[in-house]
């Protein structure tokens, strides 16, 4: 049973993952300067409020479209318009924030970033 148990801790060790675990949204595999750290936190913040606004604009948007849902006849066009106006803000927000975020990100960074973009996009 001993052989076993350390057969399959040595086997865990030779095919575990190189890289350090990763956490959504986590910037520090970028290494950032002092001076990097706090523009991303300014950056970073004002995401953030953005984000809220958004949230907020879609519930409202969905409540409208639910009010269509229930009409005798469905509007396919509003909710087509709906649906837009909801993708165009949380597009218009990862734009905002991929702009700045590259404004101040080197080179060797932006490669680091570009890996986990996915991560930014708004759901």
């Amino acid at each position: 049973m001993k052989i076993l148990l350390v057969f399959l801790l040595l086997f865990s060790f030779v095919y575990a993952d190189n890289d350090k675990h990763h956490y959504r949204k986590d910037l520090s595999y970028l290494e950032l300067t002092h001076t990097q750290k706090k523009q991303m936190k300014s950056i970073l913040k004002e995401y953030r409020h953005k984000v809220k606004d958004y949230r907020e604009y879609k519930e409202d948007l969905i409540e409208e479209k639910e009010e269509l849902f229930l009409e005798q006849i469905l509007d396919e066009d509003n909710i087509r318009n709906i649906n837009q106006k909801i993708s165009e803000y949380a597009t218009k927000i990862e734009i905002d924030l991929l702009k700045q975020i590259h404004a101040i990100l080197s080179q060797e960074q932006k490669e680091k970033f570009e890996k986990y973009i996915e991560e930014w996009e708004i759901e």
